[in-house]
C-alpha cells in the first residue's frame, strides 16, 4: 500500500473585506516536470498532458469506487484531482460513509494524497447544488476577469456555499484568487488547496512544457 499523506485543508478566506484576508491553506512541494502541451487551453496549464488526463480518470474510479461502496445509502461526494492530490468534498451521513470514502480515495491508484473536506450531515438539496452549480460560474468568471491569475491553472469546486480552490501557483496568486472568489456574492467561505510554488519554479516548469511541445511542422 503506498505511504500517502491526508492533508486537512483550513478555512483561508470569508466574506471579509478583502484586506483582512490571508491564505495559508494547504502547501504542498511542488515537482518540477516536463511532457508534451497539445492545446491552446493545455499551454497555460502548469500540468502535464499526462498529468491532467490522469486526474480526469483519478476522478471518475474514485466517484465510481464510492458510488459502489456507498450504494443505496444517502450521500453526496464530489472528486476534484489536481496532480494526484485528491479533494473530496459534498456531504455523508455518517462518520463511517465519510471515512470509507476517504480509504477507497487513499487506496486508489495515482493519488498523492487526500483532503477530505466531507461534512457529515444529510446530503444537500437540489436547488443548494443548483445555486452552488451557478457560483461555481460566477466565482470562475471572477477569475478569469483578473489579469494576474489565470483558470487554466486552477480548479474550482463549490458545496453549500463554500469555495474549495486547488491548483499550482505563487503565494501572491493563491493571495489574490481567494480574494477574488470571497468577493464573488453567494459566496460563505474560500477554502485553498494549492501547491506553492515561487515564480522561478513555476517559470521553470513552463518552459519544460513548452519545450516538450511538439513541432506544429
Amino acid at each position: 500500500m503506498n505511504s500517502l499523506t491526508i492533508f486537512r485543508c483550513t478555512v483561508v478566506a470569508t466574506v471579509l473585506s478583502a484586506a483582512t484576508l490571508l491564505v495559508s491553506g494547504c502547501i504542498a512541494p511542488l515537482v518540477i516536470g516536463g511532457a508534451a502541451v497539445t492545446t491552446t487551453t493545455v499551454m497555460t496549464d502548469r500540468r502535464t498532458t499526462g498529468t491532467i488526463v490522469s486526474d480526469e480518470v483519478v476522478e471518475k474510479r474514485i466517484a465510481y469506487d464510492v458510488s459502489q461502496a456507498l450504494k443505496n445509502k444517502p450521500y453526496h461526494i464530489n472528486v476534484t484531482a489536481y496532480e494526484g492530490r485528491v479533494l473530496l468534498s459534498g456531504e455523508a451521513t455518517s462518520l463511517e460513509d465519510r471515512r470509507k470514502a476517504e480509504e477507497i480515495a487513499v487506496k486508489s491508484l495515482d493519488v498523492q494524497g487526500v483532503i477530505n473536506e466531507i461534512a457529515v450531515m444529510d446530503p444537500s438539496s437540489v436547488s443548494t447544488r443548483l445555486s452552488d452549480t451557478v457560483l461555481a460560474t460566477k466565482v470562475r468568471t471572477s477569475i478569469i476577469g483578473n489579469s494576474t491569475i489565470s483558470l487554466n491553472q486552477m480548479k474550482v469546486a463549490v458545496e453549500r456555499g463554500i469555495v474549495y480552490l486547488m491548483g499550482v501557483v505563487t503565494r501572491e496568486e493563491a493571495q489574490t484568487a481567494a480574494q477574488t472568489a470571497a468577493k464573488v456574492s453567494g459566496v460563505q467561505k474560500v477554502v485553498t488547496c494549492f501547491s506553492i510554488a515561487t515564480r522561478e519554479e513555476i517559470d521553470h516548469r513552463m518552459k519544460d512544457l513548452q519545450q516538450a511541445k511538439p513541432s506544429d511542422e
